[in-house]
C-alpha cells in the first residue's frame, strides 16, 4: 500500500500535502495493499512474499450581547453591598441555567421524507446502538484525527420520520492546498440501503457543505451503488472486496476447519517453522515509545523491499496511544528478542481489522508473517471477536489488489463485498481542475519512468 502497509489508503491517514499525494501514487500498487501478510507462493520451496501492508459537538452560536446596564449613582442599593458569605455559597451551589442554543436546522427536500440532522457523539452513539460500527466512525477515532490536525467537521443522522436510517462522521482534510471532507467507512447504514437513499443523502450533504463551509471542494465517502455524482478517488486507492477470517468457531482447530484446505496447510506449516526457529509472538500493545521505535524499524525494511514510502513513526504511535487498548492492538513476532514482524490491529465492538503491518527480509525464512497473522487471529477469537478483516482484495474496480488477494483468500471460504470509497464533488469546476492536474502529473511521471527504463 502507499503508506498503509496493510490496506488501501481509503482507511488510513491520508497525506495532507501535494508532495505526499505524489508519494502515494508513486508507490508499488501491490505493496500498498498487502494485508499484514505475505503474497502467495506456488511452492514451499519458494518463500512467500512478505507482507508490505501491512468531536466534536455542533458549534454553539454565540448569544447576542446584552446592552450593558449602568447604575444610577443617585440610587441607593436595595441591600448591603457586602453579601453574606453563606448567601454567596448558596449562589455558587445553584446550577446555572443552560445556555440557549440555535442548532443547525434539519435539512430536507420536498420530494423525500428522509432528513439530515446534525448531532453530537452521544446522540449518534445511541442511534447506532448495537449495529456494526467501524472504528473510523466512532468517537475514539476523533481523538486520533484531532491529534493529526484533522478536526471533526460534523456528525449527522439521516432519518426517516425521526427514525435513524444512517449515521456519518466527517473530518476536515487538505490535499494540495484544497479542503475536502473524509467520512472513512461512512455512512453507517442502520436501515435499508438503497440507490435512492444513497443519492439523497449525498444531495443533502452537498447542500449542508455549501451552507456551512464554502472552502470544501469534495466529500470522500463510501457507497454501494454507482451513480453519476460519484468520481474515482483523486488520491490513494480504495477496495470494494475483502476477506474476513471467521473467528466465531473460537478455537484454532475449529477456525482452521472452516478455512480453505490450502489455508489450513499454510498456517500449520508457518506455525511449525516459526516455532522451530525459536520465534515468540506476543501482544505488546502497552510498549514504550522507545520500544515502539525499535519495532517501527521493521517497517523501514519492508518499505525499502516493496517500494513504498511509509508514514513517520509518529503516525502509528499516535494511532496506538490516542485510540487506546480498547481500539488498537499491537502484536509482535520476535526472534532472539529482535522484532521481525508486527501487526497493528484496530477493533470496534466484536470486529477487528488488520490495519498496518510489516515484516523483515529474514522473517521469510521462518514464515514469520503468516505465523503472526495466524496467532493474532486465534488470540482475538479467544477474546470473543467474531472476525478479522484483512482489508482489501482484487476486483474489477481495483485490479491491482489481485496478487495480495491471493494470499488473503486462503483464510476465508468466500469474498466479502464492502462499500468502496468515492469522491463526491461539491465544487465541480474546482474538482475538475484538480482531476486535470492529477492526470498531468501522472503523465509526466510515466514519461520520466519510461526514460529511466
Amino acid at each position: 500500500m502507499p503508506e498503509n502497509e496493510n490496506m488501501p489508503d481509503s482507511t488510513t491517514p491520508d497525506a495532507t500535502t501535494d508532495s505526499a499525494t505524489d508519494s502515494m501514487t508513486d508507490s508499488n500498487p501491490e505493496a500498498k495493499v498487502e494485508a499484514g501478510a505475505p503474497a502467495p507462493q506456488k511452492a514451499q520451496a519458494n518463500p512467500p512474499k512478505d507482507k508490505g501492508r501491512k468531536g466534536g459537538e455542533p458549534e454553539q452560536p454565540k448569544q447576542p450581547k446584552q446592552p450593558e446596564q449602568k447604575a444610577d449613582p443617585t440610587d441607593k442599593p436595595a441591600q448591603p453591598a457586602r453579601a453574606d458569605k453563606a448567601d454567596k455559597a448558596d449562589k455558587a451551589d445553584k446550577p446555572k441555567a443552560p445556555r440557549l442554543t440555535h442548532p443547525e436546522p434539519v435539512h430536507s427536500t420536498p420530494d423525500r421524507s428522509e432528513t439530515l440532522r446534525r448531532v453530537d457523539g452521544r446522540e449518534m452513539r445511541l442511534a447506532v446502538g448495537n449495529s456494526h460500527f467501524p472504528v473510523e466512525q466512532t468517537e475514539a477515532w476523533e481523538r486520533f484525527e484531532e491529534a493529526m490536525g484533522r478536526p471533526l467537521w460534523g456528525r449527522y443522522l439521516y432519518e426517516d420520520e425521526g427514525k435513524p436510517v444512517a449515521a456519518i462522521a466527517l473530518y476536515r482534510y487538505e490535499m494540495g492546498g484544497q479542503t475536502f471532507l473524509w467520512a472513512k467507512h461512512g455512512p453507517v447504514w442502520l436501515k435499508e440501503q438503497s440507490p435512492e437513499r444513497e443519492a439523497h443523502l449525498r444531495r443533502l450533504l452537498r447542500s449542508v457543505v455549501k451552507e456551512r463551509d464554502r472552502s470544501v471542494r469534495f466529500i470522500r465517502m463510501h457507497a454501494r451503488y454507482g451513480a453519476a455524482d460519484l468520481r474515482e478517488l483523486l488520491s490513494t486507492i480504495t477496495y470494494d472486496r475483502t476477506y474476513v477470517i471467521d473467528l466465531t468457531p473460537k478455537t484454532p482447530e475449529k477456525i482452521a476447519a472452516v478455512m480453505p484446505k490450502d489455508g489450513r496447510r499454510a498456517v500449520k506449516r508457518a506455525e511449525r517453522v516459526a516455532r522451530e526457529a525459536g520465534c515468540t509472538i506476543s501482544d505488546e500493545t502497552g510498549l514504550s515509545r522507545e520500544e515502539f521505535d525499535q519495532v517501527y524499524e521493521v517497517l523501514r525494511e519492508t518499505a525499502e523491499r516493496d517500494g513504498f514510502k511509509p508514514h513517520d513513526a509518529e503516525v502509528y504511535w499516535t494511532m496506538l496511544t490516542s485510540l487506546g487498548e480498547k481500539n488498537a492492538r499491537l502484536f509482535v513476532l520476535r526472534k532472539d528478542g529482535v522484532p521481525h514482524a508486527w501487526d497493528l490491529i484496530l477493533t470496534s465492538g466484536k470486529d477487528s481489522v488488520a490495519y498496518y503491518g510489516a515484516s523483515s527480509n529474514e522473517s521469510r525464512t521462518f514464515r514469520g508473517a503468516e505465523a503472526l497473522d495466524w496467532w493474532a487471529a486465534c488470540t482475538l477469537a479467544q477474546e470473543g471477536y467474531r472476525g478479522l478483516d484483512l482489508m482489501g482484495a482484487g476486483s474489477t474496480r481495483v485490479p491491482s489488489l489481485y496478487t495480495v488477494g491471493q494470499y488473503k483468500k486462503r483464510y476465508a471460504q468466500h469474498v466479502t463485498e464492502v462499500d468502496g470509497a468515492w469522491d463526491v464533488p461539491v465544487s465541480r469546476v474546482i474538482y475538475s481542475g484538480m482531476s486535470a492536474a492529477k492526470r498531468l502529473r501522472d503523465a509526466l511521471r510515466a514519461r520520466r519512468g519510461s526514460r529511466e527504463d
